[in-house]
């Protein structure tokens, strides 16, 4: 597949259309590539890795320390030529100084993706990560960061039956599209502020809500520039300050250390909207919602054996 794919790159359609002949060259975008996909067809090391990008070389200190200000370096092309590094070791390093150089790349790429990020897997790892501030808020971790994980366990119950009695939102396994697309509302953020104390705190987090739903139209448009101009050209304000609420009020989650979503939401979407026209336009909906299909085939075409 991947070497017909190739040559087809190099090859030109001939067409007849209207009397005139016309030429066509095939381009390929892959979609539906979640952060754990890309890892592994480009050779790089897995999601808790101190590189924390697919699209650039920040380590995760160096994303926690400058939350918007970074560029996509990363390559296919260049990701084979660091592998090639990583395999010959010409310089003769040690291994941490080895990895350094080649900027977590460990294994052999083998399809070439487009540097970008998935609307759907993007909306899924922030409404994980506002899921658990949620719970944090609840639990007043910012007056008290060594709770045990009993209590821990205790935030995370209280907030499944609030939202389940206020939003009717039934506690989940593991986030989901759905789930997170019903999360992500200013009503939830109501409903949630309603188990805080500080008013402080709810105004903080009401507005780091209100940020993120300014945000998040525009890697969700098919088309930004027309479908919501005003929050394209407002993206990099609101990310600004999301990140200056981060590093202030949510400075005891986030000291450190960001989450590989916040990370790319923050400092690539305005690059890659710039450079694609859209990120929204190739979001994975569509290929994710195969899978329910998929499995249910495996559970019915399975051979299953006579008791």
């Amino acid at each position: 597949l991947i070497a017909e794919r190739e040559a087809m790159k190099s090859s030109e359609l001939m067409l007849e259309i209207g009397g005139i002949l016309r030429n066509f060259k095939f381009s390929f975008r892959g979609t539906g590539y979640d952060e754990k996909l890309v890892r592994e067809v480009e050779g790089l090391e897995a999601s808790g890795s101190i590189f924390i990008c697919t699209l650039c070389d920040a380590t995760r200190l160096e994303a926690s320390q400058n939350l918007v200000f970074h560029s996509i370096t990363r390559s296919h092309t260049e990701n084979l030529q660091r592998y090639e590094t990583w395999r010959a070791n010409p310089y003769h390093e040690s291994a941490d100084e080895l990895r350094d150089r080649v900027k977590g790349v460990s294994a052999k790429p083998f399809i070439e993706t487009l540097p970008s990020i998935d609307a759907l897997h993007c909306d899924i790892g922030n409404a994980a990560e506002f899921y658990k501030i949620f719970q944090l808020e609840i639990g007043e971790v910012y007056k008290n960061p060594n709770a045990t994980k009993e209590e821990r366990k205790k935030w995370s119950t209280i907030l499944d039956k609030h939202l389940r009695k206020k939003m009717n939102l039934k506690p989940i396994m593991r986030m989901n599209g759905n789930f997170a697309r019903k999360l992500m509302t200013k009503e939830t953020v109501e409903a949630v502020c309603e188990l805080l104390h500080s008013e402080e705190r709810k105004v903080a987090l009401k507005e780091l809500m209100d940020l993120y739903l300014n945000m998040k139209p525009v890697w969700r448009s098919s088309c930004p520039a027309k479908e919501c101009p005003e929050l394209l050209c407002q993206y990099s304000y609101h990310s600004q300050r999301f990140a200056e609420l981060l590093s202030t009020k949510f400075k005891f989650r986030y000291e450190g250390k960001i989450t590989n979503y916040f990370h790319k939401t923050l400092a690539h979407v305005p690059e890659i909207i710039e450079r694609d026209g859209s990120i929204g336009a190739w979001a994975s909906e569509g290929n994710e919602s195969g899978n329910k299909l998929f499995r249910r085939f495996r559970k019915m075409n399975a051979r299953q054996s006579k008791v």
